[in-house]
């Protein structure tokens, strides 16, 4: 039937290629393959098979050299950049580019539909991830077994350690929830987790510590970005929250924050436009750009 869709993964391209060719005779007209791994998106109307749907010499790093540098650019731009190298790439085989050259570090992106070519000369910076503690799964498995619709972001403080000089030794642990619902995770944690906190300023929190790991429930801002992976904090969030007056920012010496940004900028791929995003909805967007400006050796791309 038309608008028939079918979705398969697909680990090798040039065995996808021949997949297509020997099934294209069995598969309605109009029917959409999706090749999830690939990002591969085909159109095969009336039966037919389109050669130049996919050109598996096409090679994705021979793009960069033609992209705009030092400046950022839309995908119109790099869509016609394309264009001009391989004039029968399909619009799929361009997102296709695009993806991988973000994941090889070639690009990186400056908000929706925006990017930024990385200089070669610059070490390829990676996404951003952290191993987290078994405290953390622990926690966070109890909150998604009992409330598993709840939304909730969260993150630790020996995550820092990476940056800091100073290392920190006693963990605290951010559990950050939506705004109905703080008060129930509360109450589901502190039942087993006696010394857990919610909300607290500064004061209580240094008053109240438990002996071993902190736990701190707090409400989760609307527009916050996103997790990354599963509930964990993005590292753009992570960055505006250390700049707030609150207790996130009363955690790690102040002196020690511009090693912490330029350790963060130079080795990973930051979205510049989600971060002041995040900082304007927390009134913290002057203070960044400060900050950035004035202690940092950081060249900001979108700004």
């Amino acid at each position: 039937m038309p608008g028939q869709s079918l979705k398969f993964e697909c680990f090798d391209l040039s065995l996808f290629v021949i997949f297509c060719r020997i099934i294209v005779d069995f598969i309605p007209s109009s029917v959409i393959i999706n090749a999830i791994d690939c990002h591969f998106f085909f159109f095969l109307p009336n039966y037919s098979f389109n050669k130049h749907e996919v050109i598996p010499s096409m090679n994705a790093a021979t793009i960069l050299p033609h992209l705009p540098a030092g400046e950022i650019f839309n995908k119109k731009t790099f869509r016609e950049t394309v264009y001009s190298i391989y004039p029968e790439c399909s619009e799929a085989s361009i997102n296709w580019m695009l993806v991988t050259l973000r994941k090889q570090g070639g690009l990186a992106s400056a908000g929706a539909g925006k990017y930024y070519r990385i200089p070669r000369d610059v070490p390829a910076k990676k996404q951003y991830s952290y191993p987290h503690s078994q405290e953390y799964h622990a926690l966070e498995k109890d909150i998604v077994e009992s409330y598993p619709l709840v939304s909730f972001q969260m993150w630790e403080l020996i995550q820092m350690n990476d940056f800091v000089n100073h290392q920190i030794a006693k963990n605290v642990i951010f559990i950050e929830v939506e705004a109905m619902l703080v008060d129930t995770v509360y109450e589901l944690l502190h039942e087993k987790y006696p010394y857990a906190m919610i909300q607290p300023t500064a004061d209580i929190f240094y008053k109240q510590r438990a002996p071993e790991t902190d736990i701190v429930v707090q409400k989760l801002l609307s527009e916050a970005p996103s997790p990354d992976a599963n509930h964990s904090c993005s590292i753009e969030k992570l960055l505006v929250d250390l700049l707030s007056k609150k207790l996130s920012g009363n955690m790690i010496e102040r002196s020690e924050y511009p090693r912490i940004y330029e350790d963060i900028f130079h080795k990973y791929m930051i979205d510049e436009t989600r971060m002041f995003r995040y900082a304007k909805r927390r009134h913290l967007y002057e203070s960044l750009l400060s900050f950035i400006n004035t202690q940092t050796d950081i060249n900001l791309m979108t700004i």
